[in-house]
């Protein structure tokens, strides 16, 4: 026979169950998005930024052409992105992806095979990128953004994966 008090003694274990379940979710997904956050920290910050400024070649060296269009507009994606210098000019850090020229033509060079994301690039550059905006300029009713790899129109955006000797052309257009 079920008493009064161990009714209460099943409430409170089932109210305790349910906070710990709580408190467990809560603490798993914010450790999630901080291990992510740290994955994309690191690799932005990686060590091949280290060894390239000690002339150790990376494992895994490749390019990719970025040209970006506004309104009929080629823009210059200028020199030396991804290169922290000090107050006097000597570079101090090289991220893993960057840019020797105003080419548009990006270099990737990491120690591991690891995935780079457009995204990353723009995040270096300190630039906005994403479905809906690109550097200062947002979509709206009249302009869009359109983005093409390899000469196909893609919807991935700043999650679009860098891979060798692609061509990725980002456009910034009125709407017919």
């Amino acid at each position: 026979m079920v008493t009064k008090k161990n009714k209460n003694y099943i409430k409170i274990l089932f109210l305790s169950l349910i906070s710990f379940s709580a408190i467990l979710s809560v603490y798993h997904l914010n450790t999630s998005d901080e291990d992510e956050a740290e994955n994309e920290s690191s690799y932005l910050k990686s060590e091949i930024c280290y060894y390239a400024l000690n002339g150790i070649i990376a494992d895994h060296h490749y390019h990719l052409q970025l040209n970006i269009t506004i309104e009929d507009e080629r823009i210059e994606i200028p020199m030396n992105i991804g290169f922290e210098r000090d107050s006097e000019g000597n570079t101090i850090f090289l991220h893993p992806i960057h840019t020797y020229d105003n080419s548009g033509r990006i270099h990737v060079e990491t120690s591991k095979n690891a995935t780079a994301e457009l995204g990353f690039f723009f995040e270096i550059w300190g630039k906005d990128f994403s479905n809906n905006k690109i550097l200062n300029n947002t979509s709206n009713e009249d302009y869009s953004v359109n983005m093409f790899l390899n000469g196909e129109q893609v919807e991935t955006f700043e999650k679009t994966v860098l891979e060798p000797y692609s061509f990725i052309e980002i456009f910034y257009t009125k709407n017919d």
